[in-house]
C-alpha cells in the first residue's frame, strides 16, 4: 500500500490547476476569457509559493500580478475596442509617447541603479534576506519607489477609465434621466 502524503496531494491539485489555466489562457478564443485563465493561474502559482513558505514572494504575486499588471491588461483590451484618437493627432502623439517611453525607461533605470547599490548586494554578507527583511527593506527603505508606483497606477487607471467611457447621445441621455 502506498502512502500519499496530504501536501504532495495539494501540490498535484496547485500545479495541475496552474498547467489548466495556462492553457485555458493559450486555447482561449476571447480576450477577456483567456484574462480570466491568466489570473486563474497567478493565483495557482501564489498557492505554490505558499506550499513553498514564500509567503512574500505569494503576496507580491498577487499584488504586482493580479493587483496590477491584469487590471493594466484589462483596460488595454478594453482601450481596443473603440477609436479614441483621429488620425490627424497621431504623429503628435507619437512624439508625446516617444518621450514619455524614454523618461519612464530612465526612471526604471535609476531606481534599479539605487536598489542595486543596497547593502543587501554587498558581496559580505553571509547569508541570503531572510523574508521580514525583504518586507522590511520594501516598506522602510523603499517607501517612495513604492509610492511612486502606485500613483502611476492610479493615474493610469484613471486614464484609462476616462478614455473607455462610453459618450453616446443616448448613454449620455440616460445618466441624465433623460427622454429620448
Amino acid at each position: 500500500m502506498i502512502m500519499v502524503d496530504f501536501e504532495s496531494v495539494i501540490f498535484v491539485i496547485v500545479s495541475g490547476a496552474a498547467i489548466v489555466g495556462a492553457l485555458g489562457c493559450v486555447f482561449s478564443s476571447r480576450v477577456a476569457h483567456s484574462l480570466l485563465w491568466l489570473m486563474f493561474t497567478f493565483f495557482a502559482v501564489a498557492a505554490a509559493f505558499l506550499m513553498a513558505s514564500a509567503e512574500m514572494l505569494a503576496a507580491i504575486q498577487i499584488l504586482v500580478y493580479l493587483g496590477s499588471v491584469m487590471l493594466v491588461v484589462q483596460f488595454g483590451v478594453m482601450l481596443t475596442r473603440r477609436r479614441i484618437q483621429d488620425v490627424e493627432s497621431l504623429p503628435t502623439l507619437n512624439a508625446i509617447s516617444a518621450v514619455s517611453s524614454v523618461g519612464v525607461f530612465a526612471f526604471i533605470l535609476v531606481l534599479l541603479r539605487g536598489m542595486m547599490e543596497h547593502s543587501m548586494w554587498d558581496a559580505d554578507s553571509s547569508t541570503a534576506p531572510t523574508t521580514i527583511e525583504f518586507a522590511d527593506a520594501i516598506f522602510n527603505d523603499w517607501t517612495m519607489a513604492t509610492v511612486i508606483l502606485g500613483l502611476l497606477l492610479a493615474m493610469a487607471m484613471i486614464g484609462a477609465s476616462y478614455l473607455v467611457r462610453d459618450e453616446r447621445l443616448v448613454n449620455l441621455l440616460w445618466d441624465m434621466g433623460a427622454e429620448e
